[in-house]
């Protein structure tokens, strides 16, 4: 798994760089694992293509836009999470356990475990998301 303890410049959830109090440019090292989060909710976010260094990894959430709320949509969006995660490595396949419950007509609930190598055994990433099937918002909790 790549990239777990480095630092990187903070994007907000638009993209856009994240500017201090003092106006200098905002970094990930206030928290422990501030870059490798930003980077799950940056793949989980984005369509392919999105990024023109990195293309690939976004999850393509969108394609599901518009499908019912039901067992198969939430599987192809579990599908999509897990590949946007395992694309080049970032990732391995078998530390990421992705859960899903609908919550409303139009609202799934993700919840994204990724076990952590090297900072404890019992370390793990838990990330919960709500993607909207009518309209294509994703709001990380």
């Amino acid at each position: 798994m790549r990239g777990l303890l480095d630092i990187d410049l903070r994007w907000s959830s638009s993209g856009d760089f994240c500017i201090s109090q003092i106006g200098d440019l905002e970094d990930t090292s206030s928290t422990k694992l501030g870059s490798f989060l930003q980077e799950v909710q940056t793949r989980i976010r984005s369509d392919l293509y999105d990024w023109a260094l990195q293309p690939q990894i976004g999850s393509g959430l969108s394609e599901i836009v518009g499908e019912p709320n039901n067992k198969e949509t939430a599987e192809s969006g579990k599908a999509m999470i897990i590949a946007s995660l395992t694309k080049d490595g970032f990732v391995e396949n078998e530390r990421i356990r992705v859960r899903y419950m609908p919550i409303s007509r139009h609202t799934i609930f993700y919840n994204v475990l990724i076990s952590l190598p090297g900072i404890s055994e019992t370390d793990i990433l838990n990330l919960s998301l709500l993607f909207t099937t009518n309209d294509f918002e994703i709001v990380f909790m």
